[in-house]
């Protein structure tokens, strides 16, 4: 019998990986919905019906708000991790010598 010990790290990135496929899967659901809703439920001739209008209301409440969620865990894991470099990185040095654009500037003292 082996037991298998997960680190914090492990199980946050778990539960991370198991709630982002919840909200995918509910957003998907929620798409087929409201696209079978749309193709195969009967609509009035005129307009749209007032069954239909609100549940895309509702509908895009509840993708927009899951979005959102998802965003924000995607964004805290990022900021989690992040670092505060310890030195501003340094511009690459030219391997061969410039030249100022002053040396390409015609002069006016030149006689013919």
């Amino acid at each position: 019998m082996t037991t298998s010990k997960r680190s914090p790290e492990e199980w946050q990135a778990l539960s991370q990986f198991w709630t982002l496929m919840f909200f995918n899967v509910a957003i998907v659901g929620m798409i087929f919905g409201l696209l079978y809703c749309v193709m195969f439920v009967t609509q009035p001739m005129v307009g749209q019906a007032k069954n239909d209008a609100f549940l895309l209301e509702l509908l895009k409440t509840a993708v927009i708000s899951m979005i959102s969620i998802i965003g924000t865990l995607l964004a805290v894991n990022h900021g989690s991790q992040a670092t505060m470099p310890s030195a501003p990185p340094k511009p690459p040095v030219p391997q061969v010598p410039v030249k100022p654009l002053s040396v390409n500037a015609p002069s006016n003292t030149e006689i013919p």
